[in-house]
Parts: C-alpha cells; structure tokens; sequence
C-alpha cells in the first residue's frame, strides 16, 4: 500500500510539474514526498541513501519543485522573500554539472550538539562553548511541526588553509596530532541532543617529523556516525545546503563550486531520535573523537572563515539569516578547555566579549554574510 501510494504521488507530480513556474521552492507535502520516494539509491552506509543522478540535459533553473526533489536537488529559496538567496542559489546549481556519487568513508572525528563553554559575559544573545562558534536562530518549539520548525539552512563558504597554531618566531608549533576547524551548517544541536548537518573539514597533522594536511566534505546526523564524501581544497568555495522533510528524513547537498562536484544526500534519523526543527546553525567546530579529557580536537589554525551569503527557512516560508538582531538569535564564542580564552569567534561580537573588537550585531557584511576567525591560544602558542 505504502509503495502505490508513493508511485501515485510520483506520478501526480509529474503531471503537475508542467504547469507549475519555478520561481521559488514550495514546501508543500507534495514535493516533500517526492524526496522522500526518489532517495532511493543504496549506498555503503547503512541510514543514507542518495538519488538518482539527472539526465544531461537537465535544467535546474527551469525545473518545477518536484524535478528538482526526483533528483537531490536542494530546496529553491522564494524569489518573493529572498531574491538575492534566489540568485545565489542559481548560480550555484547552474554549475551542478558533475554528481559525485563514489564510496562514503567513516569519519574519525565526530560533530556534536553544542556544549556549554564558562558562564562569563553571557547576554540575552550572546553565550559561550567548549566546541562551537556559531551563529544560531532559534525558536521556542519543543516537538517537530511541519509549519514552524526550521525546514532548510543555505550557506556558501571558502575552505580556510589548516596549520597548527603560530609559534611566534615564524613557524608553527607541532603538538603531536590533529588540530582541526569543522566548517558546517545544520538544522538542531543547540538545545537538543541531536544535530542534522553538513560542512568541510580543514585539519592538519604534526607529530615529529610526520606533516600532513587534510580537506574534504562530509555529511552527519548526530548520533549516528559520520562519514566522508569527496576531497576539497583549500581555497575552494563551497555551497551548503541542509533541508528536512519530516522528523525523521533529513538531506544534505554539498557543492564545490571550484571543482564544480556535487553530492547529495538523504539521511535517515539515527534509533531513538527525531528532529526538532527548532535551531539553525551557521558554525565552525573543533569536533570529538579525541582521547583527552575533554574528548575535543584541538582547533585549527585557520585564521579566518568568510561566509558570503547564509539564510534559512521555515516551512511557514519565514526567512532568517545569520546577522539578525532579534533576541532568539545567538552568538556563540569558542572557548579552550581550560576555559580562560576565546579561540573562536563569529562577528557580532560585542565588547563585552573577551576579544574587545565591538563589531555590530549585524555583522560586517550586513544580514546575510559572517567572518569568524579564531583568536588567542588557537592562534599562537597552541592550547
């Protein structure tokens, strides 16, 4: 019954998609269930699944809703609402030529939810924490609603240069491991056990005289593990998309758009837990695995992370992005484990923060764009 019912959809979509202008995504439970149908393709990875790669003559900018859902494509933001989310969105997928589909890898290290940093200078909009500086929209929803929670995050950043901290006589210090800045976007974690979410890796390796640098995308539904998709570079622009179609049926779609590679993904709720919908995260992390204390990488050196245009949607069509000033918005500081230095910071940080720079709420790019850079210990001298 439940496959008819699908093919029945499927079908209907098609019929419809003719008639349908492909101004702006439409969040109806008809497209969300073709996502849903078409995620069809095994992979290595038990809980992921991707979608049927599109035809070559495929046009995403003239496609209906549904098109772009038969094949993995992220959700279009309204032309209405957000005519300059709309043209990024173009020129990202106008390029989405080469879909990259070859074997997920596990992950050694490990995104989580946020976790509390030291309880000094918080303010109604500004907090602190042992592994995240982020910007965070929130909301007040404690169960999945598939009006108001958050329905999909869009992000596009560069891939920083990874190295351990500076020295102070021009060389960098080598600690004996990995040091590492996560570059990611996602939906959930800030006050809930779980987090949907998608980003890059910068790390970089140093023990003795062994040396070795590391980028690539990956894709998480924590708990579940995480895994990696393909190689990045350092310097490449990278497109960010994490969506929903219920509590249990995530996606991720990662863009390069230097190497012009796409991949795209549906993931499924690990056992035991469903989405929220009630945070969405613009975020760098240094994440778990680690055998200390604290159980977190040391971070990277990555001096600075541009973030050139970020929003996202609820399924009521209501748009936020990362410069807002509303009291339901967060920014979040990156403190050591000692919790006596921010290392990692996003603007808007205001002087009552520890760095002192006095940036406006708004950020340095207006509503829309972010630069985090990482400060103190993290930059010289090592933590």
């Amino acid at each position: 019954m439940k496959s008819s019912w699908l093919r029945f959809v499927i079908v209907a979509v098609a019929v419809m998609s003719f008639t349908i202008l492909a101004t702006g995504q439409n969040d109806s439970a008809g497209v969300r269930a073709v996502y849903e149908a078409s995620a069809t393709v095994r992979t290595n990875i038990e809980g992921i699944r991707t979608f049927n790669a599109p035809p070559a003559n495929f046009n995403p900018l003239k496609a209906s809703d549904e098109e772009l859902a038969t094949y993995g494509f992220p959700p279009r933001p309204d032309q209405a609402t957000d005519p300059a989310g709309l043209a990024k969105w173009n020129k990202a997928m106008s390029i989405a030529t080469r879909r990259w589909n070859g074997e997920l890898r596990p992950r050694q290290f490990q995104n989580q939810p946020m976790k509390p940093g030291p309880s000094i200078s918080n303010t109604a909009r500004s907090t602190t924490s042992a592994n995240w500086s982020a910007i965070v929209n929130t909301n007040t929803l404690k169960k999945y609603s598939s009006k108001t929670s958050y329905y999909y995050i869009f992000s596009e950043f560069n891939v920083p240069v990874a190295q351990q901290a500076f020295n102070g006589s021009g060389g960098n210090i080598c600690d004996g491991g990995w040091d590492i800045a996560s570059i990611w976007n996602g939906i959930d974690g800030f006050s809930t056990g779980d987090v949907l979410q998608g980003g890059i890796d910068s790390a970089y390796y140093c023990n003795g005289t062994t040396k070795e640098d590391f980028y690539a995308s990956w894709i998480e539904w924590f708990p579940a593990g995480s895994v990696y998709e393909y190689y990045v570079n350092p310097g490449d622009d990278i497109y960010v998309e994490t969506w929903n179609t219920s509590d249990t049926n995530g996606y991720v779609w990662i863009e390069d758009l230097t190497q012009q590679i796409s991949a795209s993904y549906n993931l499924t709720a690990p056992s035991g837990t469903t989405l929220v919908g009630n945070s969405a995260e613009f975020a760098v992390e240094r994440p778990g695995g680690d055998t200390t204390s604290t159980g977190l990488y040391p971070l990277a050196n990555y001096i600075a992370s541009f973030w050139d245009y970020s929003g996202d949607y609820t399924f009521k069509n209501t748009l936020g992005y990362p410069g807002s000033t509303a009291t339901s918005t967060y920014l979040v500081t990156m403190y050591n484990d000692a919790g006596t230095e921010a290392i990692s910071v996003p603007n808007g940080i205001t002087t009552s923060e520890p760095i002192g720079q006095g940036l406006t709420g708004a950020g340095l790019a207006g509503k829309y764009s972010i630069f985090f850079q990482n400060e103190n210990c993290s930059y010289s001298g090592g933590c």
